[in-house]
């Protein structure tokens, strides 16, 4: 079973990503909460932690292999746990996470079966069906999230990169977090979407 794959992001579409790996391109299908950060990550080498699976009627005789990609090893194991939900497909599964794992997460301990219900694929039946299967049992994965450096003040390109992390998915308080680590690492950088890849590449390695 393959359980991590590294290699260059060749391309993302609206469900996957390609992954170049060694001169073979894997299709690797990922949470709609991912697709933007692997956007801004275009052409960089980055890890994903996978689960393998055949799609398809096991009954009938043309059963297609797929991989499916995340971020971190975390939000992989959120998604075997939200899988288990009744009706939580694979497929509809990956469409659901329309946000962070930590912000699903702190959704479903805290009961909000609006916001579920703001989500792709999940409807009033399926939000309560989230809730009543996973709630209390999620505490790991609730997003207590990193603090900015104290006395840390953004300048303006910064702003904007946090505002760009922020319409992506992450919170404000994360988003100012990783660009002052980026930065920290590189006080060159000046430019916002030099900045944004800076700051995913720190959120990354510290995944």
């Amino acid at each position: 079973m393959i359980c991590r794959l590294t290699g260059r992001v060749a391309a993302v579409t609206g469900e996957a990503v390609v992954l170049e790996l060694g001169g073979v391109c894997y299709e690797v299908l990922v949470p709609a909460s991912a697709v933007a950060e692997l956007e801004a990550l275009a052409g960089e080498e980055i890890t994903l932690h996978t689960i393998e699976y055949f799609e398809g009627n096991p009954a009938g005789s043309h059963l297609v292999p797929r991989i499916i990609g995340f971020l971190s090893a975390t939000d992989r194991a959120f998604f075997n746990q939200f899988t288990k939900v009744k009706g939580i497909s694979i497929r509809r599964g990956l469409r659901a996470m329309g946000v962070p794992t930590g912000q699903l997460a702190d959704a479903i301990e805290r009961g909000d079966a609006r916001m579920l219900m703001s989500l792709p694929e999940v409807g009033k039946k399926t939000a309560g069906q989230i809730i009543a299967d996973l709630q209390g049992k999620l505490h790991d994965f609730v997003e207590a999230g990193p603090a900015t450096p104290a006395g840390t003040k953004l300048t303006d390109a910064q702003q904007v990169a946090a505002s760009i992390l922020v319409q992506w998915g992450d919170r404000r308080a994360d988003a100012e977090h990783w660009i002052a680590a980026a930065v920290e690492a590189d006080p060159a950088l000046s430019e916002p979407d030099a900045i944004v890849r800076a700051a995913y590449r720190a959120k990354e390695s510290h995944r």
